[in-house]
């Protein structure tokens, strides 16, 4: 999946978990870029498998998941 299309499904799943409240697209924003943070940070992301069962580098990963976050900001 493509970071713009990552981007946009997480921000749409937080969307709907925060539509009732006030400003629910900054709420959604919000919520969307602690979740790519928490995964920037965390240890477990540094042996992801691709669709093969290879470990994929962790810099291409933490690449990735910036690329998401930026894509995130943009919305």
């Amino acid at each position: 999946m493509k970071a713009k299309e990552k981007a946009d499904t997480l921000y749409w799943k937080y969307y709907q978990l925060v539509a009732d409240c006030s400003h629910p697209e900054e709420k959604a924003k919000e919520c969307a870029l602690i979740a790519v943070d928490e995964l920037i940070k965390s240890k477990f992301s540094k042996k992801w498998h691709n669709n093969n069962g290879i470990i994929v580098a962790d810099y291409l990963l933490r690449d990735y998941w910036e690329k998401v976050k930026q894509e995130i900001e943009k919305l």
